[in-house]
């Protein structure tokens, strides 16, 4: 039978266009997940970049809407629906990742999308352990080949002193932890890093509760690098930092041995011929070398040595702002070879600690 009602021919005619753009665009769309599984395979070549760049920082956490916007309104994305398209049909919105990229302005969508779940633009991480020398840290980054040390050495000649430092040296200012490096990371640029890294863990708070006490930040610091190169697990730093500040109050020296490894590398010809013969740190001390005039010598002056030894780590320093309530005086290293020590407050503890400790495997 023939249909001659022209409310349903239009109808008709109408649903079978809907029918038609439905299948045209389902085949487009279909198409997405399988174009960007070709563009973002581990080794596919990235698009070539457009002219102009845009730097873009995804926060932790945020929502794939607020990641289109921060695309769209940089720049990046040229079409904010079409890259939502992409993003909807791949389903890989829960697989990108926060970070600073470098984009291309109107980079594609697969592009982009490869971009962010590839990770953000980076060389590599390092992480600068607790208790080196300004120059270690020199000697660290050449090795990884990152930087030269004469590169390292002349931003350290080269920095401009920031408000909170005292004593004109980097020494003690450099925060141990561990830093990002991009592309365009130079050894000036890490090491302001170190410093706005160490001036915002070593807050203006923590500064006054050591000035309350009679403490500036470079006495902290100075004694901090101390306790840094004395204790090896952080749990026994306020201890070992209750053991020196207790010898400071009472005038006793400090009788610590990394103050003398210091001294000793800076003795004759600058240092160079102790640090050739035995690194920064030199392992066995002599009485000759406890007996070295130095006024980083804490076993022949008492008080606090002219300046840091080493960059202590926020432990370290929060410890010697917060030392243990204890009338501590002394410690040995432990039997168990352990890293850890045995603490006392008597002279008499002491010398049964050390006897301890000679007899056993660790003091043998």
């Amino acid at each position: 039978m023939r249909i001659r009602d022209p409310l349903t021919i239009a109808t008709l005619a109408v649903a079978a266009w809907a029918l038609i753009v439905g299948v045209v665009a389902g085949a487009r769309l279909t198409g997405v997940p399988v174009a960007l599984a070709a563009s973002i395979e581990a080794g596919a070549a990235p698009a070539p970049p457009m002219e102009g760049t845009v730097r873009v920082d995804i926060p932790e956490g945020a929502s794939s809407d607020r990641i289109l916007d921060l695309l769209y309104g940089a720049g990046v994305a040229e079409d904010r629906e079409a890259l939502r398209t992409w993003l909807l049909y791949t389903g890989v919105g829960s697989e990108l990742s926060a970070g600073r990229y470098d984009f291309a302005l109107n980079t594609p969508p697969a592009e982009i999308l490869r971009r962010l779940r590839a990770g953000p633009d980076r060389i590599e991480r390092i992480t600068f352990r607790a208790g080196l020398r300004t120059e270690e840290i020199g000697e660290i980054l050449e090795r990884a080949r990152i930087f030269t040390a004469a590169q390292w050495n002349a931003a350290v000649a080269n920095a401009v002193p920031r408000e909170f430092m005292e004593g004109g040296d980097l020494l003690g200012y450099l925060l141990p932890d561990t830093y990002e490096l991009e592309e365009d990371t130079t050894a000036a640029s890490l090491l302001e890093a170190m410093l706005d890294r160490f001036e915002a863990q070593v807050t203006p708070d923590l500064i006054q509760e050591a000035a309350d006490q009679g403490w500036s930040l470079y006495e902290v610091l100075t004694l901090a690098s101390v306790v840094e190169r004395e204790a090896v697990h952080p749990e026994e730093k306020p201890e070992v930092a209750a053991v020196f500040r207790n010898r400071l109050a009472d005038g006793w020296a400090l009788q610590a041995d990394p103050t003398v490894q210091f001294a000793i590398s800076l003795g004759p010809v600058n240092g160079q011929g102790s640090v050739l013969l035995y690194s920064w740190w030199k392992s066995e001390l002599t009485l000759d070398d406890l007996a070295y005039d130095s006024p980083y010598n804490t076993y022949l002056y008492p008080g606090l040595m002219p300046g840091p030894i080493a960059n202590p780590d926020i432990d370290s320093i929060r410890a010697t702002i917060r030392p243990a309530s204890s009338a501590l005086f002394y410690f040995v290293a432990s039997p168990a070879c352990d890293g850890r020590h045995l603490f006392a407050e008597t002279l008499d503890q002491h010398n049964a600690n050390v006897e301890i400790f000679r007899a056993s495997d660790c003091g043998n």
